[in-house]
């Protein structure tokens, strides 16, 4: 039988392998980390009604979180969350009123214990919200520079607790990993803390300064979620 030249076998039919469907990771667990940015104390120094300035130093802080979320009504996430940074933020009061009195402080970390609330902007990117208690640990000193009243004064390693309110973006780049970006303020309000010393002229002497005490401070780190799952 011949084959017309117009006529061509039958197409055999081509088959595409189907795409993989997208990964959808599980926020479910708990989750260790590691953090470092930059922060921000503000102190203002009042002795009785004398204000006696204010000053905002910065520095590098460094430390890591560690918290368990729970992951419900598949876009909304509920979790606690404990984090602890180290710091060596310094900075010097210098009082505006000719008294030349100086206030060297040094903070030496600061930790916070918070609740956060969450939305999945994306399967794999978190929008949050957090807020709970705070806690910061620093050293308060007193100098007198004066050529008669030349004096020093303490108040030690003072440890404060007040409270945290932030927000952060973690995006999840792979199952049980993620970086984020979070900003932070935490308010200490105005304790009276007590200096002790001792002057020239005056020998030991005494003092209670009011001082409001807040910090600012923008993280950036990565968590290792190391009991959750793709699912």
């Amino acid at each position: 039988m011949r084959i017309s030249p117009l006529s061509t076998p039958s197409a055999r039919p081509v088959y595409k392998a189907a795409a993989a469907p997208a990964p959808v990771y599980s926020w479910t667990g708990c989750y260790i980390g590691a953090n470092v940015g930059g922060a921000f104390s503000h102190e203002h120094f009042q002795f009785d009604a004398e204000d006696e300035g204010s000053m905002s130093p910065a520095d590098v802080v460094g430390g890591g979180p560690i918290g368990c979320d729970y992951q419900f009504a598949s876009n909304w996430l509920v979790g606690i969350q404990g984090m602890f940074d180290g710091t060596g933020i310094k900075g010097t009061d210098i009082d505006p009123n000719g008294d030349d009195d100086t206030y060297p402080t040094t903070l030496h970390w600061f930790g916070t214990a918070t609740g956060r609330l969450g939305y999945l902007v994306t399967p794999s990117v978190l929008l949050y919200g957090k807020g709970g208690a705070a806690w910061v640990n620093g050293k308060f000193d007193f100098v007198n520079n004066g050529f008669l009243t030349s004096a020093q004064a303490s108040a030690g390693n003072v440890t404060r607790t007040g409270w945290d309110a932030g927000a952060g973006l973690e995006w999840m780049f792979i199952p049980n990993w993620s970086v984020w970006i979070e900003y932070n303020h935490m308010g200490f309000g105005t304790t009276s803390t007590s200096f002790s010393g001792s002057s020239v002229i005056g020998g030991p002497f005494t003092f209670d300064e009011q001082i409001k005490q807040s910090i600012d401070e923008v993280l950036v780190g990565v968590n290792w979620r190391f009991n959750s799952a793709m699912r």
